[in-house]
């Protein structure tokens, strides 16, 4: 028996076995005293399939479609699979798999697509059928088989894939996979696949297209890819950090991030809010702190966000003053840096001055703005200390 996660389902295989069920020896004497029973055949079926023993497998499963051809004595789960499938149904899919992997004649399977397209087994079947047809069939017979597989799954960018990469090796028809390859770049534009771009890039260098080829799976793409991978990081390291859970791997992970973007501003923004989460401050204002707002001492869009993000925090609120008062030096007219100053200098509890800058925002506001703006300054008096 070999080992498969999670170790719980593992240890009640063993348990299962040591307490003698549905072990060999159980199953053949089982099978001896009751040749009919559809669900021990079934098992012994499965027992040998698992060693590849087609010789034994084939007829037991033979049998249980033979006993039970309408698949109404019982069903199987198997762990790779969402919904079950009955006994009947899975014996005749293996009863198909064997000769198509042993011989590499695909009849069999190919009949019991005809008669399950659409069953739980119908897209390993077809998974089946791919490993032949992208291997040796002829070219003739797995373009038709690939048209029809897109049909059936036409959201599955694997499917594509492989129809174009065969086309690719082949080398022989390639204009029938220029659509192939607009098609696949169309439907990895918004999430693009390491997988599929490569095989996109393959197809247009034998076309002799590099310019293609790096437009698709160059510079642009590793950089988003990368970009893509560190946000991910830091997603799972602010979820479990704000919950104060997997501490270790959530600043592993939060570091690593920062390896893949360290020029990031917004990588660095929230990397500092895990290292925040973390109870590591220090960390936080050497990632994210009055150093890194030096290298964007004359761009007040960085700054402000910067200011905006310490502000939320209530922490390095000196450096996020000297932050805020130089966006209204570098843009002493702009409406929403005196509101982000304003904002600041209230979490500071500063409230003279917070009064002050947020006049300004009203003063500078936009008339689309400056509702927001009048509405945030009487906020802050209200919050202003009153007179004894």
């Amino acid at each position: 028996m070999g080992y498969s996660a999670p170790p719980e389902k593992f240890r009640a295989k063993v348990d299962k076995a040591l307490a003698g069920i549905d072990t060999f020896k159980a199953l053949t004497a089982a099978r001896a005293a009751n040749p009919k029973d559809v669900a021990t055949a079934f098992k012994l079926g499965r027992k040998y399939a698992e060693r590849a023993n087609e010789g034994k497998a084939v007829p037991l499963y033979k049998d249980v479609v033979a006993l039970d051809p309408s698949g109404k004595s019982g069903s199987f789960k198997p762990d790779y699979m969402k919904t079950p499938v009955t006994y009947t149904e899975y014996a005749e899919y293996e009863i198909a798999r064997f000769p198509l992997q042993s011989r590499r004649d695909a009849a069999l399977m190919k009949a019991y697509l005809k008669k399950y397209p659409d069953g739980p087994m119908a897209r390993m079947a077809y998974s089946s059928l791919d490993i032949f047809y992208y291997g040796s069939a002829p070219a003739a017979e797995a373009d038709a088989f690939y048209t029809e597989y897109t049909a059936k799954f036409p959201n599955e960018t694997w499917v594509l894939q492989k129809w174009l990469t065969r086309i690719t090796r082949e080398k022989t028809s390639l204009d029938k996979g220029i659509p192939l390859a607009e098609r696949l770049e169309e439907m990895t534009d918004a999430n693009p696949d390491p997988y599929a771009q490569a095989a996109i890039a393959e197809f247009y260098l034998v076309r002799g297209d590099k310019a293609k080829a790096e437009e698709v799976f160059g510079k642009t793409f590793i950089d988003g890819h990368l970009s893509n991978v560190a946000f991910g990081l830091l997603q799972y390291a602010d979820f479990w950090g704000q919950r104060g859970e997997n501490a270790e791997s959530v600043e592993a992970v939060a570091e690593a991030a920062l390896k893949l973007q360290p020029e990031n501003m917004f990588v660095r923004q929230q990397a500092a809010r895990v290292f925040l989460a973390l109870g590591r401050e220090a960390r936080a204002l050497e990632v994210f702190g009055p150093a890194y707002a030096k290298t964007y001492w004359d761009e007040p869009g960085e700054l402000r966000s910067y200011i905006y993000f310490w502000t939320q925090q209530g922490k390095n609120l000196d450096g996020a003053l000297a932050a805020g008062l130089r966006t209204v030096e570098l843009r002493p007219r702009a409406y929403y840096h005196w509101s982000a100053l304003a904002d600041l200098y209230a979490k500071m509890g500063n409230h003279a001055e917070a009064l002050k800058a947020a006049e300004k925002a009203v003063e500078f506001s936009s008339p689309a703005a400056k509702p927001a703006m009048q509405k945030n300054l009487e906020k802050i008096r209200a919050q202003a200390p009153q007179e004894k």
